[in-house]
């Protein structure tokens, strides 16, 4: 993703990310200048720039009888991505209500697909969960680094580590070899004499949610039901008490 993406992605539209960016390099610049290095039409610029000053991302300033357009320090995109936030939890309420209400018609399943489908499942665990709240994980798989960084977000941890989210595991011999203890994460691994235990799936019950990660066919599925979240964590915080 290039910088005028991600612009793009705070509310900048094309232009206004393409002039911004531009006159950074530039420094004060006229109107025809900015449509030169940008090779924006100048009534394009002239409809862009109100926004930008509105923003605070651009101020004028005069030379003699000329008016010249100033970027500002690229930190002020930085108050530009709070006030996003502020605004976001905000609503969050609102919207939280709208999704509860609509969800207690019934259970809820997502089918998830591709790497994208699995990353998906991680990033809905940590950004759905409560501070200091904690997830239970069955983890057959032999899910070693290589497999993390192929189905698991960059910013997973970040996320998990800054809201100190605990999690309890079960796992194969073979997969908890490869773990290290964490004062975050208690692992318990499952008898010998239950088999291998390797069939590549794993499954993470959080909050109200079940989700059942198939890495064979690169599949998941994520059922939304307080009852069979609230039944599945019963029954392994059960499991998990027998095993050694």
């Amino acid at each position: 993703m290039n910088k005028q993406q991600i612009l793009q992605k705070i509310g900048l539209n094309k232009d206004e990310s393409a002039i911004y960016l531009a006159l950074l390099e530039l420094g004060p610049s006229h109107i025809s200048t900015i449509s030169d290095k940008t090779k924006i039409h100048r009534p394009l610029i002239y409809k862009a720039i109100p926004s930008l000053l509105e923003k605070k991302l651009v101020t004028q300033t005069h030379k003699e009888k000329t008016i010249l357009y100033v970027a500002e320090p690229p930190n002020r995109l930085e108050s530009i991505f709070e006030d996003l936030k502020l605004d976001l939890f905000e609503i969050l309420p609102d919207l939280e209500d709208i999704y509860v209400t609509n969800t207690k018609k019934g259970i809820k399943i997502r089918f998830l697909e591709g790497q994208s489908g699995t990353m998906r499942v991680f990033d809905d665990v940590v950004r759905s969960l409560k501070k200091d709240e904690t997830f239970y994980r069955i983890s057959s798989n032999k899910d070693g680094q290589e497999k993390r960084d192929k189905y698991v977000p960059r910013n997973y941890s970040r996320i998990r580590d800054s809201k100190k989210l605990q999690r309890m595991v079960i796992t194969n011999e073979q997969t908890a070899e490869h773990k290290e203890d964490k004062l975050d994460r208690f692992i318990k691994v499952m008898p010998s004499d239950f088999g291998l235990f390797d069939h590549n799936v794993t499954q993470i019950i959080y909050g109200d949610r079940v989700a059942f990660i198939d890495y064979n066919s690169e599949t998941a599925l994520i059922v939304e039901s307080k009852a069979i979240a609230d039944f599945q964590a019963h029954v392994f915080k059960n499991f998990y008490k027998k095993l050694n």
